[in-house]
């Protein structure tokens, strides 16, 4: 028996329907639960059709105003990165900006940690998903990796980072612009503190690594194992935190800076596949996060992980998708069941599709 349970709830409730005359209709709701950490996460088959109505398509005049109305002030465009963004004193970063193919690093002006780094993706002021290509993610992991270890030099107080990302309006940015975001701090964000402290006790209790041991599982069940891209395992999450949500998991490392050039390489095709997947679903505004704790005892059973999931998509008068369940019960909605996520997922790993 696995030592990773894979729990959910189901209840039935019958109601009676006006678009049937008031005839009875039987509905499901299953509650699933996250193996690790408990988080919950809701299904009802019916809310596909529901979700039709308030994930409505992205508007293409929409977003086409927004790129040519943005682009002309857009200080990540052009010249506009030299002139216009903030340095690093030279003691950290000795040009006061890092560089790494077309991906550039700098301070963010409104800093939210310690360190909290801002990098201009590419020169594209805009991107479909199917662009963002391996090279110019690549790019922006190696500029990050770069950054972090100049602040581990720098500062020995330094224990945790998070490389993120949001793209788009739906999903917090600011700037049509792609671009990442690097927090680095002595303090770990609680969700990341808990996904810690849970695979801490995992270890304890259970002598292994708890993403060891779900790799393994999930590769045994078959149906959210999506593919394995060097040392990193791509897999759709049973109780998702957010909509469509797909991570990967290192088999070794927790740091991130202590990945390999061929790590962030296999990392870097294995987001541009999910992305890929995503615009081919007609999605694209998105999050991300990789979550990277400093070299800590290897027997704690840590591991560095990215979580990627959809938002909702942009049109006048857009609908916002986190709502109380999200933001007060701390539950998500599940539209697409994560098994039929994998699916088409995987068709975007294949060889096929490179």
């Amino acid at each position: 028996m696995s030592k990773i349970q894979f729990e959910s709830t189901e209840s039935r409730l019958t109601i009676l329907e006006p678009s049937k005359e008031f005839a009875e209709g039987l509905h499901t709701v299953v509650i699933r639960k996250d193996p690790l950490l408990g988080d919950t996460s809701v299904y009802n088959p019916f809310l596909k059709d529901k979700a039709r109505l308030f994930f409505g398509e992205n508007d293409a005049q929409l977003l086409r105003h927004l790129i040519e109305s943005s682009g002309s002030t857009c200080f990540f465009c052009g010249e506009g990165v030299a002139k216009n963004t903030p340095k690093y004193p030279p003691a950290l970063v000795p040009d006061g900006r890092l560089q790494v193919g077309e991906a550039i690093l700098f301070p963010n002006l409104f800093s939210i940690a310690k360190y909290h780094a801002i990098t201009a993706l590419g020169r594209a002021h805009f991107l479909a998903l199917s662009e963002f290509t391996p090279q110019l993610l690549f790019g922006g992991l190696s500029v990050n990796q770069e950054f972090l270890k100049a602040v581990y030099r720098d500062d020995q107080t330094i224990l945790f980072a998070i490389v993120c990302a949001n793209y788009l309006f739906p999903a917090g940015a600011s700037l049509v612009h792609p671009h990442m975001q690097t927090l680095v701090s002595p303090v770990s964000h609680s969700y990341h503190n808990r996904l810690m402290a849970a695979c801490r006790d995992y270890y304890q209790k259970e002598d292994s690594a708890y993403h060891e041991d779900l790799i393994a599982v999930e590769k045994e069940i078959g149906t959210r194992y999506i593919a394995q891209m060097g040392r990193w395992h791509w897999i759709a999450a049973f109780s998702p935190i957010g909509s469509n949500e797909v991570m990967a998991i290192h088999e070794h490392e927790s740091d991130f800076a202590e990945l390999t050039m061929e790590d962030i390489g296999a990392l870097s095709y294995g987001i541009s596949r999910v992305l890929h997947c995503y615009g081919s679903l007609g999605y694209l505004s998105f999050n991300y996060a990789l979550y990277s704790s400093k070299k800590l005892a290897r027997e704690e059973g840590q591991r560095s992980i990215i979580k990627i999931i959809t938002r909702q998509n942009l049109y006048p008068n857009y609908r916002n998708d986190d709502y109380f369940l999200q933001k007060l019960l701390q539950s998500e909605l599940i539209i697409t069941l994560p098994e039929e996520l994998t699916l088409k997922m995987r068709r975007f790993f294949s060889p096929e599709c490179t």
